[in-house]
Formats: C-alpha cells, structure tokens, sequence
C-alpha cells in the first residue's frame, strides 16, 4: 500500500496520521522503506514497532532481515534472530531462509550454516542460499560440496541453484565444466540468464574460447549477453576482441547500456585505444549516460591509462557530483604517471571538501609517493595517518612499506613492518621485496625463515621475490628449495615465475638449470627470451646467446629493447664489436628500434675495451640524448688499462658534472694517478672526495655453507671462523708465491703503508676471505660459490685463478658484470673483464 506510492514522504504523512496502527499498517511501512532503500529507516520503525507491542508475524521478520542483510548490520540481525526465536518462527521455511541469507552477507557464513542444519524441512531456495553464501565467500568447495548433496537428497536445483554454483566454479574449470554438462541434460534450453552465468563462469576460469562458445550458442541475443561477453574480453585484456565483437553489436543494431559502455572502455584502457575511447565517450553522452556515476569512474580510468590526464581532468570536473569514488579514480591517473604533486593536491582537496578517504585511496595515494620517490610526500601522508587515528592494517602497512622501499628508505619501511600487525602474507612479500630491491639478500633470507617457522601460507609473489634474493647473493641451494616451493604452488611454469627461476639460475652460476626451465616453459615471452640471451652474456657464452637470438626470432617472438642490450653485452663480454655494430643495425632497420641510452653504453665499452677510446669519447659526446654516468665509467676503467691520463681526467670531470656524490669516479681516477705514480694528486682527490660527500659503498660478499648464507665485507673480523679463515689465506699466500705470483700492490691507493701491510690488506677482500671460508668448510673438490655487491678487483681476479689450481676446485664467483668460473688456473671471461 505505502509503497505503492512511490514516495516516502507522502507514506509517512499518512502513517503519522493514523492513530491506531495495527500490525497490518507497522508492516506495511516498513516495508515500503525496504523497498524503496531505506534501511535504516526501517530497522528503527520495527524498534517502535515493538515498543507499541504490535504482533511480529514470519511476514514482518522476513521484511526487517532483509534490511539487517542489506546493510550487513550483523548486530541487528542478530537481535531479530533472537527474537524469531522468542516468537518460535525459528523453524518456519520462510524465515529461516531469509536467516541464512543474512548471516552470509553479513559474511557470518558458519552462522548461516547452524541455521541450515537446523532447519526441519528444507526447499530448493533454503539450499540456493546456503550454496550462494559459500561461493560469495569464496568457499568453493564447501559450495560444492552442499551442491553434491543436494543432489543426493533429490532436490531438483533451479536456475539460481545452478548460478550460485557456478559462480563457485570460478577458479575451478573442471567442475565448472561438470556443472555444465549437467546443465545440459536436465535442461531442453539454455536460457538467457544461465547463459549470462556460464559465459561469466568461464571467463573467471581464464577460458575465453568457452565463453565465447556459449555466447556463440545462444539462440536470441540480447544487450546483457553481448555485455557479458565483451566484459570477459575486457577483464582479459582482450581489447581488440571486444572492439571487433562491439562492432558486430552496432552492426546488429543493439543498443548499449551502461554495462556495456564500461566493458567496453575497460577494454580500450587495456589496450591503450585512446582514439577507440573519444568515439565511445561521445556516444556516452549520446546515450544519456554521461551522468551515470560507475561510467563517469570508468572514463577518467581509461583516459588515465591511454595517458590523457588532461581528458580524465575534464571528465572528473564536468561530471556529476563528485563522489570518493571519482576522486580514487583520478588519483589513480595521477600516480599511474608519476604526477604526484597533482595527486597531493587531489587529496587535499578531497579534504577541504569534507570528502572521507577510504582505504583505496589512501593505498593510491602512497603508491603516488612510491612511483616519483618522493620520501617527504610519504612522510607527511604517515603522519595523517596517524594523527587520524587510521588503523594501519595489513593493507595500508603493506603501502606504507612499499613508499618507504621505493624511496630510499629501507629502515623506515623496516619500522613500519615491525609495527604491522604481519598477519598477511602481503605484507611479507611487501617487505621482501623491499629488501631485494635493496640488495640486501640476506634479510631477506631471515623473513622467508620466519614465514615458514609461522606457517603462513606462501605464495607466489613470495617465491618470485625470494628467487630475485637469492639471485642476488648466490644462494643455490635456497633457490631449489623455493623452486620445489613452486611446484607445490603448481606455479612452477608460470611464464612469471618461470623467468624469475632462470634468472635465479643464471645468476647463480647454473646455466644448466636455467636452460632446462627455459626448455620445459610451455608459454615463454620476450621476458624469457632475453633473460636467457643475458645469461649466456653474463657467462661469456656469445655463440649460445646469439643462438638463442636467432630461435627467438624463428618462433616469432618480437625482441625489444632489453632483448638487444643482452645481445649488445654478449658482444661486449667477448669484445666482438663488429657483430654488436651489426646487431645495432639490425636492430634499428629491421625492428624498427631506436638505440638508446643502455645500447649505446655497450658500444661505449666495446670500443673502450678495444683501445678505440678516442672513437669512445667521440660517441658519448655526440648522442643525441643526454649521456649518462655508466659510459663514462666504462670509458673510464678502460683509460686505466689502456695508461690514458689526460682522457681520464676529462671522464672523470664529466662524470663529476653529472653526480658528485658518485664514488666510482673518484676511486678510478685515484687508480689512474696512482699507476702514474702522482700521489699528491692522490691525495687531493682523496680531499675533493671527502668534500662531496661520495662514499663508496662497501664491498660485501656471500658463500651459501650448510643451509646458511655467510656474509663478509673488507677486513672483516666478526666472522666465527675468522682466525681460520686468515690462516688458510695466509696459507694460499705463501703458496702463491712459490708459483711466483704476488700480490698486486704496486698501484694500491694505501702507498703510505709496508708491503706487508699492503698484502695483509689485500688479503681482507671480502671475495677471498668468503672464499677461503669455502675452502675451510666444504669438502674436497666441492665447487665454490660466491657472490658479490660489486666488480671483482684484478688482484682478487689473478689470486683466485691461482687458488682454483692450488686447491683443484671449481671456484665460480658473481660479481654484478658478469659470472667467473675459475678451474685449473683459468677462467671463464679469459681475462676480459
């Protein structure tokens, strides 16, 4: 009666105006405020309902629950429960129903399930709701499991039964499938809206040829079919498929709605289809829909993506009013592309408006700090956070960590992990990866023991930034044991985690390992192809990198940039610079790519290495972009083989202009005036140095012994074994020199020290002191490996050539250049490196 009326107002004047309500009339209102929205409203009516003393019939429960589960006010839901309970509705079909429902999306889903047990008697809705509460919370098997059993009870399930279920199948492709052919044999047709839920199933199962097989199948078409189909291309990336289907719709003369206008501009995004998006945005506004509020989102989303800020700009200020909604999808197109100064200014907007952030939007906010680095931006945003009493929950811990990673800040991201609450998996990952992208391997290490000492479930984001740890400090052994990690996940040929295994591999000195991965990957990108290719360059193999190269092209997988700078490194290990001149040439002329920094750097070092270094010098002085501070070191190292002073000094002044703080600069001019013999101009280096600030960072090594990664760094004394460790080096030394080969002390920047202390000091390297702990721990014969932050210096180089024929081992060190595999007295880079 009330709602008839369409208008609340006029409904509670009239209600205001009775004087005896019966229970028919409490009823009445308070129904009309559930269907017309008003929840609340509703909720507070059945209250004095109950204070007037007016009779509750199953009617009125089933009415007040509704609105309980709509609003997911489990506290509320629970008080009517207790009063179903009173009046002993409890058991009746009707209610009992509507309890369930509430329960699951109250998301109190064990709840719901008491009262499904409970129940005496139970209908084909009491078991669709209970299957829809399973698959809503993400509980597939027990979902399936219920479906099971109905079936066994002989209940016959309809057409929302069989939704419900599907929607359960959504990462379950072969029951999905199963329920399918069921489908199929209890049904004469296929209808509209099961056709709607099996394209839908399909498309969470990743099988796109599926769901366009059922779409493919239905007999009349309408706009929710074509927009189901469309959004599954879009939820794929799909974005030339969905254009080729949307053109087929309008050739069809079917007339989009509001779903199909936000799949459609999905897709657009996912492809980059600014032109495609304009088109679709004019017929937008053609439609009416320029005011709809999920549109609007979905515009200023993909105008952020296809990079037109100025277009998500407009559409967010003409818009209607604007919502947070809006505002988190603006902020996303700023910190996609780095503006975050406009995203700072956004926020402090929505503030001045009386606009809530939620937890989107302070994530999006964060991650706008972490993509430009700016550490004051994230400094100030933390401490809103906490003026403002937000929980820093995992996700926002997660955040906050990621800003502090991205900014420089490792110790601070560290804080805020201590401080979290780390009941999520996320932000582990978050923090590993942190310290991975710190290079601090070992810390990593330490929170992987951790997660397994706690058993949290891992998965495959942990794998791939452990794998990327490991790769960083040589940790074989580790490394094959988060590899079985992988196939416990299924995870192991994932074309992403299948990269970061070869990588791991190759970084670690097993060529063999990583090619048989590559072999086994059944998808491989251009990602796989080049990892590869820099693998076989990091290991002085050119012939198999450029093999590689070719079969990459064979398959018809297009290289790219990073394809060509592998290619151009192989060259650059073996000195080939005619094949990397012609590498360039294809590169350009044949793929249509232009050289870059990072190409032109490896035909830097190629001349540079060939004693070419005026023709080096001529090059970065000539490119047509900006030359950055890595060819000028490399023109640089190689002026010191190659006794070029005056040429050095003028790397080294470019290089000053364009970093001061670089300490890479200042050690290897002081080397080139040290081999002179000019210590004054040593000295006044050494001054100039201390001046700017530029602190070399320590050199650190890593040997994986017993299950566990040993660190060392120069002159190290804190190491258990050190006294054994200096004594086996000790040792090596004398033996060294009875096969006459001695220390390189002549052009150490220490010249005021003895020749003793010279070689003493030598001798605490970090890579030998690693090494010889190898030697003291392992067995006999046993390889040795070891990683290290930095280049490998020529005396370590020549010593551990030695040691390899000495010792009869296997030595294999990783520097961050290249991979030296040391045996009988040789190694691997013959000396170019």
């Amino acid at each position: 009666m009330f709602a008839a009326c369409g208008n609340l107002a006029e409904a509670n004047e009239i209600f205001n105006r009775i004087d005896e309500r019966t229970s028919f009339v409490w009823k009445a209102i308070i129904s009309a405020h559930v269907k017309l929205g008003q929840h609340e409203r509703a909720i507070f009516l059945h209250s004095q309902m109950l204070q007037s003393g007016s009779q509750l019939d199953e009617f009125a429960f089933v009415t007040i629950l509704k609105a309980s589960a709509f609003l997911g006010d489990i506290t509320t839901g629970r008080l009517i429960h207790e009063q179903v309970v009173e009046e002993e509705f409890d058991l009746c079909i009707f209610v009992g129903n509507t309890l369930i429902d509430m329960y699951c999306k109250c998301q109190r889903v064990d709840d719901g399930r008491k009262v499904f047990d409970m129940l005496p008697q139970r209908t084909v809705v009491t078991w669709s709701a209970m299957i829809a509460g399973y698959a809503q919370g993400g509980n597939s098997l027990a979902a399936l499991e219920l479906f099971n059993l109905m079936h066994q009870y002989g209940i016959v399930a309809n057409d929302v039964t069989l939704a419900c279920v599907l929607k359960a199948c959504s990462k379950d492709y072969i029951s999905g499938k199963l329920i399918h052919s069921h489908i199929i044999e209890s049904c004469n047709h296929v209808d509209e809206f099961m056709s709607v839920s099996l394209m839908d199933m399909y498309s969470k199962c990743n099988c796109l040829v599926d769901a366009q097989k059922v779409f493919d199948e239905v007999s009349s078409h309408s706009v929710v079919t074509w927009s189901t189909m469309l959004g599954a291309y879009a939820q794929h990336e799909e974005g030339e498929e969905a254009l080729k289907l949307y053109t087929k719709m309008m050739q069809q003369k079917f007339k989009p709605n509001a779903c199909t206008f936000v799949s459609m501009l999905k897709a657009c995004s996912s492809i980059r289809a600014l032109v495609h998006g304009k088109l679709l945005h004019s017929q937008v506004i053609e439609g009416g829909f320029d005011d709809t509020e999920f549109v609007v989102n979905t515009l200023i989303d993909m105008y952020s993506k296809c990079g037109s800020l100025l277009d998500a700009g407009q559409v967010f200020v003409k818009g209607p009013k604007q919502s947070l909604i809006r505002y988190n999808a603006m902020l996303e197109g700023y910190s996609e592309w780095g503006s975050s100064e406009q995203a700072f200014e956004l926020f402090c907007q929505m503030h001045h408006q009386n606009i809530k952030p939620d937890r989107a939007t302070l994530v999006i906010i964060l991650k706008a700090c972490s993509t430009t680095a700016n550490v004051m931006q994230g400094r100030a945003l933390h401490s809103y956070l906490i003026r403002t009493g937000c929980e820093l929950d995992d996700v926002i811990a997660s955040s906050l960590i990621h800003m502090y990673s991205n900014c420089g800040s490792i110790e601070d991201a560290a804080k805020v992990f201590d401080g979290s609450k780390k009941d999520d998996i996320v932000t582990w990952n978050t923090m590993i990866a942190g310290y991975v992208l710190h290079r601090r391997g070992q810390d990593a290490v330490y929170l992987y023991e951790q997660i397994c000492a706690r058993g949290l479930e891992l998965d495959k984001v942990t794998c791939i930034s452990m794998l990327k740890a490991c790769s960083s400090i040589a940790a074989l052994k580790l490394g094959k044991v988060v590899h079985a990690r992988t196939r416990q996940l299924c995870c192991e040929l994932d074309v992403e985690v299948g990269n970061a295994l070869i990588d791991m591999y190759t970084r670690c000195g097993s060529m063999e390992d990583a090619s048989e991965i590559f072999k086994r990957m059944k998808h491989r990108d251009s990602v796989s192809w080049s990892t590869m290719i820099a693998g076989y360059a990091q290991h002085n193999d050119f012939p198999s990198a450029q093999k590689h190269f070719q079969d990459m092209e064979q398959e018809g997988h297009k290289p790219n940039n990073v394809t060509f700078v592998s290619l151009l490194s192989a060259c650059s290990h073996r000195g080939l610079l005619e094949e990397a001149c012609q590498h360039l040439v294809a590169m350009e002329h044949d793929h249509g790519i232009s050289p870059n920094i990072d190409h032109c750097n490896c035909i830097v070092d190629l001349l540079a290495r060939g004693g070419h270094l005026a023709q080096a010098a001529e090059l970065l002085d000539s490119l047509p972009f900006k030359s950055n501070i890595t060819g000028w070191t490399s023109l640089l190292t190689h002026c010191r083989v190659h006794r070029k002073l005056e040429l050095g000094r003028r790397c080294f002044d470019r290089m000053v202009a364009i970093d001061k703080t670089y300490a890479s600069s200042y050690v290897l001019m002081s080397n080139i005036y040290a081999d002179a013999g000019m210590w004054k101009e040593v000295e006044a280096l050494r001054k100039q140095r201390l001046l700017a600030g530029a602190w070399k960072k320590p050199g650190k090594s890593f040997i994986e012994v017993d299950d566990k990664v040993h660190n060392f760094s120069v002159g190290d004394k804190t190491h258990p074994r050190i006294l054994d460790i200096y004594k086996k080096l000790r040792r090596l030394a004398a033996d060294m020199k009875e096969k006459g080969c001695y220390p390189q002390t002549h052009a150490m920047l220490q010249h005021h020290l003895s020749d003793e202390d010279k070689e003493d000091y030598l001798c605490g390297h970090c890579e030998k002191l690693a090494i010889a702990f190898g030697l003291i721990s392992t067995p006999p014969g046993t390889p040795i490996r070891v990683a290290k932050n930095l280049r490998v210096c020529m005396d370590c180089h020549s010593a551990t050539k030695v040691i390899s024929k000495l010792e009869a081992r296997e030595i294999i060190v990783i520097d961050t250049y290249r991979v030296h595999r040391f045996k009988d007295g040789a190694c691997s880079c013959k000396d170019y490196f």
